[in-house]
């Protein structure tokens, strides 16, 4: 006996189940640029200009209450961007993975810089939350907590989070210039970014309590970081595109 068919249900009763799962696996790819906007907008959100160590109570107590607003904003949005860049990584691994056949190592290259994205997002998204916490009382904050607190946070997440957004960008440019799994460019402004990063290892040689310029190798690198997953973002968008049926 044939089954008859119900108005208005046949379309959803022939939708192709490919179709489907295209449809929800452009959202993960789109993660990039998520990642991305999130992340530069609670970045330059978070703590304003910090005092040096040795500044003043008052610096510091007038520091916790100008930033107190921005720092917890930033704090929101950095948690959703690492929210974003842990599903990202999955499609880092894949476009990058997919320089296995021409390119000799780049499945480890691949699984490091995975690996480096969630390491790199989570830590900086600790920092950001850190201060976001250390500046939340305003006015009415110890301005021993908050110099403690923020000295902690220089030389700890964000060092963490350089660590792992340099693994990440290194192997993705190495794999770019040598796989092209991505534009040439983007492989060039990834290892800028991985130099950047790696650069900022020198502040704790210079010193953690005093303004270092090798901290100022931090923007360069989130700059690159940006660009480079929106791009990567972009691609795999358009991969997931051309590989649904029409």
């Amino acid at each position: 006996m044939t089954p008859r068919s119900v108005p208005g249900r046949d379309t959803a009763v022939t939708s192709s189940p490919n179709t489907l799962r295209s449809s929800w696996r452009r959202l993960p790819a789109l993660s990039g640029v998520a990642f991305a906007l999130l992340l530069l907008f609670g970045w330059f959100l978070s703590g304003g200009n910090t005092p040096d160590y040795a500044a003043t109570d008052q610096a510091w107590t007038q520091w916790a209450d100008s930033n107190r607003v921005n720092s917890g904003i930033a704090g929101f949005l950095v948690l959703l961007a690492g929210f974003a860049m842990l599903h990202f990584a999955g499609t880092i691994r894949k476009v990058l993975g997919t320089a296995e056949a021409t390119v000799a190592g780049s499945l480890q290259l691949a699984r490091g810089a995975s690996a480096g994205a969630i390491v790199g997002a989570a830590s900086i998204a600790m920092a950001i939350v850190i201060v976001g916490a250390a500046t939340s009382e305003g006015a009415n904050a110890d301005p021993v907590v908050s110099r403690a607190v923020a000295g902690a946070v220089s030389a700890g997440p964000y060092m963490v989070a350089a660590m792992g957004f340099a693994a990440l960008l290194g192997g993705a440019g190495l794999l770019t210039l040598r796989g092209r799994v991505l534009p040439r460019w983007t492989g060039m402004v990834a290892l800028i970014g991985a130099v950047s990063f790696l650069l900022t290892f020198l502040t704790l040689v210079a010193g953690t309590s005093k303004d270092s310029v090798f901290g100022y190798g931090f923007l360069p690198g989130i700059l690159a970081l940006v660009i480079w997953s929106s791009a990567t973002s972009i691609a795999g968008y358009r991969a997931v595109i051309a590989e649904t049926p029409r």
